[in-house]
């Protein structure tokens, strides 16, 4: 039978009410923790005292931080952190103890530290003595000791920011503001095409996005594909995204509103053998497929080349799905027709399907993005509901482009995404294949 490690001194505390009812293993686990903790305790302690006595210069180094990153081999920050918490540890006496006797973690020993490290900001004020400071300190540092007891670090932090704010509630203005100016987010595009995002955010602003992006999390259908949690996030960004363009509520830039534009041949949005695949204005190339899937509600304007360069005549640009379709499917469907998909009709793009004889049965079905992600690629962008034509139909080639408002004659076709005011009241009347076209 294993022999358990000696009890410490103050380790059964309120660990002794969430672990007795903890295996074994847990208990070990447990004790292992809190003999961390001490030695962390006793870390910090030396590096106080080392950075008091000087020992630092004795091989030439500018300070603590510097001589802890050379010889611990310690990023900058985590040098300067460890020296600035050994520091203020000296001055929060129950802190100390609670450390040392293995209670609370080097993460709970942070947040006490910088949240009562308020001395300098209410030494400006003048009815504010150093003994009532001093005062002020130890009262908080005795809450914070006890709450740390019980919670772990972010719930302590909020103890905290209370206890600051009515201590002095400009030190949780100042804290704010500097957050602000750490905003940051970088976007960098891979060899692959991919993009990769980064970055930090305030409090507030990073309760905006996520309010924003966990409205746009809907649950999976429970007979389709299972999304993780960070899937479900990045699809939430790109349909805020997405939303956000169509809403055309976006400032204006070069006399456009924000928009995607495609480039694609007729003979990629019929899907001909050897087709070419589309491009965004930036030259980035995207199949086909996700050429005639974002066509399915966007403005078109037609190019007709002659070759690759020479430009022999622009169209305006139309809407591929008219309001009078759009609104027929809305009271029809009332929202995503994926099986499943509450998603509600406000912001769904109309899906294609080269079945019917009608204008109304062509645009067949409204879904969500996710939606039409998921559905086979068989035929054009054909809805969930939707089934596949005949492909050797002449009259299946000439409907699926004329669903993109094409004529089909040979040409290049910019195709842009965005805003919807841009779109709005405008309609095109197919004439099967001849190219005319006129506009309402």
């Amino acid at each position: 039978m294993e022999e358990r490690p000696e009890e410490p001194a103050g380790g059964s505390d309120s660990a002794e009410g969430r672990g007795s009812d903890v295996g074994p293993l847990g208990r070990e686990i447990l004790d292992l923790f809190r003999a961390v903790y001490r030695l962390e305790a006793r870390l910090s302690e030396r590096i106080a005292a080392f950075d008091a006595s000087g020992e630092w210069e004795v091989d030439g180094s500018a300070s603590a931080q510097a001589w802890l990153r050379y010889h611990g081999r310690l990023s900058p920050s985590a040098a300067s952190g460890a020296v600035k918490t050994a520091r203020r540890l000296r001055h929060l006496p129950r802190t100390a103890e609670a450390f040392a006797a293995g209670e609370i973690s080097s993460d709970h020993v942070r947040v006490i530290a910088t949240g009562t490290d308020v001395a300098e900001s209410l030494d400006g004020h003048d009815e504010i003595d150093a003994v009532e400071v001093a005062r002020l300190v130890a009262e908080g540092e005795k809450v914070f000791v006890d709450a740390a007891r019980d919670l772990d670090p972010g719930r302590l932090r909020r103890v905290v920011t209370h206890w600051r704010h009515a201590v002095e509630p400009q030190v949780v203005v100042d804290d704010e503001r500097a957050a602000v100016c750490r905003r940051k987010l970088h976007m960098s595009q891979t060899l692959e095409g991919r993009f990769i995002l980064d970055g930090e955010l305030d409090l507030e602003g990073g309760a905006v996005v996520k309010t924003a992006l966990d409205a746009l999390m809907s649950p999976d259908p429970a007979d389709g594909p299972r999304r993780t949690a960070s899937r479900q996030r990045a699809d939430a960004l790109v349909e805020l995204a997405r939303q956000s363009l169509d809403s055309g509520d976006l400032p204006s830039a070069g006399g456009e509103k924000p928009h995607l534009s495609i480039l694609v041949g007729l003979e990629t949005l019929e899907a001909r053998t050897g087709a070419p695949a589309a491009e965004f204005d930036n030259g980035e190339s995207i199949s086909g497929e996700a050429a005639r899937r974002l066509a399915c509600d966007a403005g078109i304007s037609r190019i007709i080349t002659d070759g690759t360069s020479q430009v022999l005549d622009v169209g305006r640009r139309t809407p591929t799905i008219p309001p009078a379709i759009r609104r027929a499917l809305v009271i029809r469907d009332r929202g995503c027709a994926w099986p499943g998909c509450d998603r509600p009709p406000n912001g769904l793009t109309p899906t294609t399907s080269s079945t019917g004889p009608t204008e109304a049965q062509h645009h067949s079905t409204i879904s969500c993005s996710f939606a039409e992600r998921i559905t086979p690629s068989s035929t054009n962008t054909a809805g969930p509901q939707s089934s596949p034509p005949k492909e050797n139909s002449t009259s299946n080639r000439r409907r699926r482009a004329a669903q993109v408002g094409q004529p089909t004659m040979a040409g290049r076709f910019p195709t842009h995404i965005g805003s919807t005011r841009d779109r709005t009241g405008l309609e095109k009347e197919h004439a099967g294949g001849d190219g005319n076209e006129r506009g309402r």
